[in-house]
């Protein structure tokens, strides 16, 4: 049903992500329903769900859809600040990382001081989450 990603990622492996049965059922419904208008970030989301750790909703959990997120990416050395949402939220309300998006699909599941590289028009980005939950 989804499209292959044939990216290859050089020099990191994937960390492990834990995301909670709630996010997990949500996130896997916007993938496949993303997958005719956004076939990449349907597959991305796809291959991250597919290898994720799922606990239930209550158990603690990486990076979780609602929460507030302190991130880095590339080697800016700027600290980012946001809130993992969905698509539903007002585009480009102040501090919202949609889940539909590049920098939100890296996000869910991730723990603090792990990293994960994606290609971005042909660039290699990496996000590295430093800290989450509050």
């Amino acid at each position: 049903m989804f499209p292959e990603i044939s990216t290859v990622f050089p020099s990191l492996p994937l960390p492990e992500i834990l995301i909670n049965s709630d996010d997990y059922n949500r996130v896997m419904l916007l993938a496949e329903r993303s997958f005719h208008t956004m076939p990449y970030v349907s597959a991305y989301l796809e291959r991250e769900l597919n290898r994720a750790e799922v606990c239930e909703p209550w158990h603690p959990a990486g990076v979780s859809m609602g929460q507030r997120v302190m991130f880095r990416l590339d080697d800016e050395p700027r600290v980012r600040l946001g809130r993992l949402t969905y698509p539903n939220r007002p585009f480009g309300e102040r501090g919202n990382v949609p889940i539909l998006g590049p920098v939100g699909a890296a996000l869910i599941g991730m723990h603090r001081n792990s990293s994960i590289e994606w290609l971005d028009e042909g660039n290699t980005r990496t996000l590295t989450v430093l800290d989450y939950g509050w």
